[in-house]
């Protein structure tokens, strides 16, 4: 969930990654509504158990290999997803549609769709047919821009009337810590290449590029989109305004993402972030609403040193627990596991029963280095000294 106290700091600094709008502009934007903040105040107090499974898919082809981390899945098993939850009695929504009750989130499911490829229209009749519907997260600015890998505003019209939902995914697909511009384009010129059918609903879903995000940007982000769109794993608790989502990916078993989608009814967290969703923090801290649970692990979509997502691995030493917080030494967890110069993860800390992940957190991103230098270009080589010579 969105932290509150995050907008004070918003409005005590002028953000340098956005020249185009003063920070009197963003924080009229980023105040929540008199409904959302008593919402907030709703969760803080105890959300309903249970919450609703969100998948995310990106390219299709009729076959594919294998390869770790790949983002193409086949047609084939793309429809044997979509057969599961149909015979599982699932429902496709979007997300002002869910309502979560003394059953947690039932059978609902949201399923979304990045950057726009023209396969995905196949995908969509795949959809159809099932009874399906889905949100359809593009890149406006290649939008017909005469590119055949990505659908044009005729594809998007006929996505629109056929029920399913065109949204934005950036404007150019940058990553938004690190392009003051993406973000400025983001909130101004996105919605604007949508097509006409999408008009309605333009301003409800916002998918984050790479799923990046500060706490900054989204709150500035939650003041021109209702719902925004990670990749962080877990379920979405029908109340907060970022919405995990399961990525399908290669290398991945896919009964990893058939028993995700089943466990929503079971979803309790008992861990509550004291830490921003998507602040800098080398350390990260939870509130235990109850016991602190034992044999916590750390679940990753965020690649390892191997390469390999979806990951978990135990977290004891990483812990420490004063009275009913629990702090993590997420930069160390990472220097161990992670790449040197990995910057962000992805993550939900979960407990294991029986065989299944329970999620003990809700999913939430951090970053351990700055999010802007860690997109900023190298600087060239010195070329002022003579070869051989001394500095």
């Amino acid at each position: 969930m969105l932290q509150t106290h995050l907008i004070a700091s918003l409005c005590q600094r002028t953000l340098r990654w956005l020249p185009l709008f003063g920070s009197i502009v963003l924080c009229a934007l980023a105040m929540p509504s008199r409904s959302d903040a008593r919402a907030m105040r709703e969760c803080a107090a105890g959300c309903t158990p249970g919450g609703v499974p969100v998948l995310a898919w990106h390219g299709f082809a009729d076959s594919v290999s294998p390869e770790p981390g790949s983002l193409t899945e086949s047609y084939a098993a793309f429809e044997e997803m979509v057969v599961f939850m149909a015979e599982n009695g699932f429902r496709s929504a979007f997300p002002e549609e869910v309502r979560i009750g003394a059953d947690g989130g039932g059978r609902q499911v949201i399923l979304t769709f990045d950057d726009g490829t023209r396969g995905q229209l196949r995908a969509a009749e795949i959809l159809e047919r099932h009874g399906f519907r889905g949100i359809f997260f593009i890149i406006p600015a290649r939008t017909g821009g005469g590119d055949e890998r990505f659908m044009d505003a005729a594809d998007l019209e006929r996505l629109s009337r056929a029920g399913h939902r065109v949204a934005a995914h950036g404007w150019q697909h940058r990553s938004l810590p690190g392009s003051g511009t993406e973000v400025a384009a983001s909130l101004v010129r996105s919605t604007r290449l949508l097509g006409e059918g999408a008009q309605a609903s333009a301003r409800y879903d916002f998918a984050f590029p790479f799923g990046h995000y500060t706490a900054e940007i989204a709150e500035a982000l939650a003041g021109g989109y209702r719902y925004l769109h990670t990749v962080n794993p877990g379920y979405w608790d029908g109340r907060s305004a970022l919405l995990p989502r399961m990525l399908i990916m290669g290398g991945v078993d896919p009964a990893l993402f058939r028993e995700y989608v089943l466990g929503g009814a079971h979803y309790r967290p008992t861990l509550r972030p004291l830490t921003a969703d998507g602040e800098v923090a080398g350390q990260v801290a939870f509130l235990a609403t109850e016991s602190v649970p034992d044999g916590l692990e750390l679940f990753a979509i965020t690649a390892d040193a191997s390469g390999r997502s979806y990951v978990s691995r135990p977290v004891a030493e990483d812990l420490r627990v004063a009275g009913d917080t629990v702090w993590l030494d997420l930069a160390g967890y990472m220097g161990r596991h992670y790449p040197p110069g990995r910057a962000v993860i992805s993550y939900a800390l979960m407990t294991r029963g029986g065989g299944a992940l329970r999620y003990a957190s809700p999913g939430m991103l951090n970053w351990i280095g700055d999010p802007i230098a860690a997109f900023r270009p190298a600087p060239p080589p010195d070329t002022t000294a003579a070869p051989g010579g001394r500095d």
